[in-house]
């Protein structure tokens, strides 16, 4: 049976390139602020996910709930994480339990553990470290995840993307301050399906999200393990083969 996803953030860099990957492989439901440059066929609703009213019913017949929507900006104000990051995150959980979703899949961030120094491996089972209001918003969504699993038995699984970026990025450098947490578009599609696709007895988790890098910020063993993650790029091995290392 074909999953059917509701996709927020669908015009956004992540969400139209995971569409793109897995087109065929899901049934999509499409929603963002903005129009997409294409849907690809998908059925697409222009909605603002602060006005819950609008988010409710889209999520009705879904199996999973792919939530990118969010303003994305590290240095994002508080006038606009509330609507988009706070009040947002709390409608699509709520929608999706109302509607009897299986799952939802958060798009959480690396910036709910940024805090920790740059040569200290992050492990899921540290305490949420944020430096950012962006970052403390995503400690917000996770735990959310973490009431609406254990309280209404919701399957919520939260993604900590790296820095998420096109191969050709210039990030790829050696001396690049983000290079251990790069995570390349294709690697960042494949752990989206791979947490789509996670068995139902995979009710919570947070999961770390950059590609095989030599050295990797944030300990993928978790999401390896449990979500079967098996990323391909490698942004240290791909600068070195550019003369960048």
């Amino acid at each position: 049976m074909t999953r059917k996803i509701l996709l927020t953030g669908a015009a956004g860099k992540i969400g139209s390139f995971f569409q793109d990957a897995y087109v065929d492989a899901y049934e999509f439901v499409l929603t963002d602020i903005v129009e997409p440059k294409e849907t690809k066929g998908a059925p697409f609703t222009q909605a603002d996910l602060s006005d819950f009213d609008a988010v409710r019913p889209l999520c009705d017949g879904i199996d999973t709930v792919v939530h990118l929507g969010a303003d994305p900006s590290m240095e994002a104000p508080w006038e606009s994480l509330l609507p988009n990051n706070v009040v947002a995150t709390y409608n699509v959980f709520e929608s999706a339990r109302q509607a009897g979703c299986r799952r939802v899949v958060y798009a959480s961030s690396i910036n709910a553990v940024l805090g920790y120094p740059r040569d200290q491996q992050v492990h899921t089972s540290q305490p949420v470290y944020p430096i950012n209001l962006y970052g403390a918003t995503k400690c917000w969504g996770e735990a959310l995840a973490r009431y609406y699993s254990a309280a209404h038995g919701l399957s919520c699984l939260c993604l900590r993307f790296g820095a998420v970026q096109d191969r050709d990025t210039e990030w790829i450098h050696w001396d690049h301050e983000y290079v251990e947490i790069i995570q390349t578009l294709e690697d960042n599609a494949s752990l989206i399906a791979a947490a789509v696709d996670a068995g139902d007895h995979v009710d919570f988790g947070n999961f770390h999200g950059i590609s095989d890098n030599r050295f990797k910020r944030l300990d993928m063993t978790d999401t390896k393990a449990i979500l079967n993650y098996a990323p391909r790029d490698d942004a240290f091995e791909m600068a070195r083969r550019r003369g960048n290392f």
